[in-house]
C-alpha cells in the first residue's frame, strides 16, 4: 500500500463517501423530528433505519479497503490489475454486472479487460470507440454519470448511444479512469445491489484509486525497463523478457490463464547485410524495433531476442489473438519502405513468425520458447513471410 500523496487522497475520497451517507441519514432524522404527521414519521422513521443498516453495511466495507488496494498497487500490469479492481467494485455495489474497459489511446479505442455477470456475446479483448455507447461517451465526456445523468441529455444524443450500445451490457453507472497523462479506462456496472443513492460517488472513488494504481505501476514499469533496453533497437533485452516471462507464467498458473509467445525472424537478413552493409543492417533493425514498439499493447512485451530475431510477449491472450495481433505486425513490416527492399528475395523485407501459448502448447517458459521456436522454423519452411501458431 504506497505512502504520503496517495494514501492521503485515499483518506479524502472515504471520508468523502462516509460523509454523504451519514448525510443521508441525518437528513432523514431532521424531517422526522420537524411538523410531520404520525403516519409519515413511522415512514421516515423506517427509512431512517434502513439508511443506517446501509450506512454500518458500508462502512463494514470500507473497512476491507485496505486489504482489497495493496494487491492493486503490488500487481504487475494493467491487465493484472483489472480484476482486482472489480474486486473492489464488487465488495461497495454488489452489482449484477460489472466490466472494466482500458483504454488503447494511440487508436482512440477501448478494449473490455474484466468483466463480471456478462453474457457470453459480451468476450475479454472486445473493442469499441470512443463515442460508441454509454462507455464510449463517458470516455470522451471524462466525468462519471449514471441514468439521470443519461436522461438528461439530448434526444439526438439519446438516440445515437442506444444506436451503438454493446448488446447485453448494462452500463447504468459508469466512471472514467482518469489520470493527469490522460484516460486510463472506463468502469461501467448494472443491478448495483448497494450504494443506495452513492453509487456514482462510489464507483468514481474506485476509479480514481485505479488510476493510481496504473499510474504507479506505470512509473514503475518505465524505471524497471529503462535498465533492460537492447541499445540499438530500443525494445527490451532478452534477459528483461524471460524474467517478465517466468512472472506472467506463474501469474497465470493458478487459473490456467493464457499466456502467448511471438518469435519473429527477420527474413533473408543475412544477405540484406552482405548486399548493403552493416550500417544499413542496423538500420533495417532499429526500425523494426519501432514498429514493434508501435504495435503492441501496453502491458506486452516486445523484446530483441538476438540478432536479427524478436520476440513479444502477450500476457492474458489467447493463441487466436496473439495469431491476430502477430498478422498485423508482419503486415506493418512488409509495408514498410525500408532502403533496398526491392533488392530482398521477396521484394521487401519481410519478417516470418511463430506462437505458442501456454498451457495448451507448454507447460513453462523453456517448453513456450520451444513451442514459438518450431513454429517460426515452419513459417520459414513454409515459404517466409508468414505466422505460424504452434501444432
Amino acid at each position: 500500500m504506497p505512502d504520503g500523496p496517495t494514501t492521503l487522497v485515499l483518506a479524502a475520497v472515504l471520508g468523502a463517501v462516509v460523509g454523504f451517507i451519514l448525510a443521508l441519514v441525518l437528513s432523514s432524522r431532521g424531517v422526522i423530528e420537524g411538523e410531520a404527521g404520525e403516519g409519515e414519521r413511522d415512514r421516515l422513521r423506517s427509512e431512517r433505519a434502513a439508511l443506517e443498516g446501509r450506512l454500518r453495511a458500508q462502512t463494514e466495507a470500507l473497512v476491507l479497503l485496505p486489504d482489497l488496494l495493496r494487491p492493486m498497487f503490488a500487481a504487475g500490469g494493467r491487465r493484472a490489475t483489472a480484476p482486482l479492481v472489480l474486486k473492489l467494485v464488487d465488495e461497495l455495489l454488489r452489482p449484477e454486472q460489472s466490466a472494466i474497459f482500458l483504454a488503447r489511446p494511440a487508436q482512440r479505442r477501448l478494449a473490455l479487460a474484466e468483466g463480471r455477470g456478462l453474457p457470453p456475446s459480451i468476450p475479454l479483448g472486445l473493442e469499441l470507440e470512443h463515442g460508441q455507447g454509454r462507455v464510449g461517451h463517458v470516455a470522451e465526456a471524462r466525468r462519471a454519470m449514471d441514468a439521470r445523468d443519461f436522461d438528461g441529455l439530448s434526444d439526438l444524443l439519446k438516440r445515437s448511444l442506444t444506436d451503438r450500445e454493446i448488446p447485453g451490457l448494462r452500463a447504468e453507472v459508469l466512471a472514467p479512469i482518469d489520470d493527469e497523462g490522460g484516460l486510463l479506462g472506463v468502469l461501467s456496472v448494472g443491478g448495483a445491489g448497494a450504494g443506495q443513492g452513492a453509487e456514482k460517488i462510489l464507483l468514481k472513488m474506485v476509479a480514481d484509486v485505479a488510476a493510481m494504481a496504473l499510474a504507479q505501476q506505470a512509473r514503475l514499469r518505465a524505471v524497471e525497463q529503462a535498465g533492460s533496453l537492447d541499445g540499438l533497437t530500443g525494445v527490451a533485452n532478452k534477459r528483461y523478457l524471460q524474467r517478465r516471462l517466468e512472472e506472467e507464467l506463474e501469474r497465470a498458473e493458478p487459473e490456467r490463464g493464457p499466456v502467448s509467445l511471438l518469435i519473429v525472424d527477420i527474413d533473408h537478413f543475412r544477405g540484406y547485410n552482405q548486399a548493403n552493409g552493416h550500417r544499413e543492417g542496423d538500420e533495417a533493425l532499429r526500425r523494426v524495433g519501432q514498429l514493434l514498439r508501435g504495435s503492441v499493447r501496453e502491458d506486452d512485451v516486445a523484446a530483441r531476442y538476438g540478432g536479427e530475431e524478436f520476440a513479444i510477449l502477450y500476457a492474458g491472450t489467447g493463441k487466436a489473438d496473439a495469431l491476430r495481433l502477430a498478422e498485423g505486425i508482419r503486415h506493418a513490416v512488409e509495408s514498410f519502405p525500408f532502403a533496398h527492399r526491392a533488392r530482398q528475395p521477396l521484394g521487401a523485407v519481410t519478417i516470418s513468425g511463430g506462437v505458442a501459448t501456454f498451457p495448451d502448447d507448454a507447460r513453462d517458459a523453456v517448453d513456450l520458447i520451444r513451442a514459438a521456436d518450431r513454429a517460426l522454423h515452419d513459417a520459414k519452411a513454409a515459404g517466409r513471410n508468414r505466422i505460424r501458431g504452434a501444432a
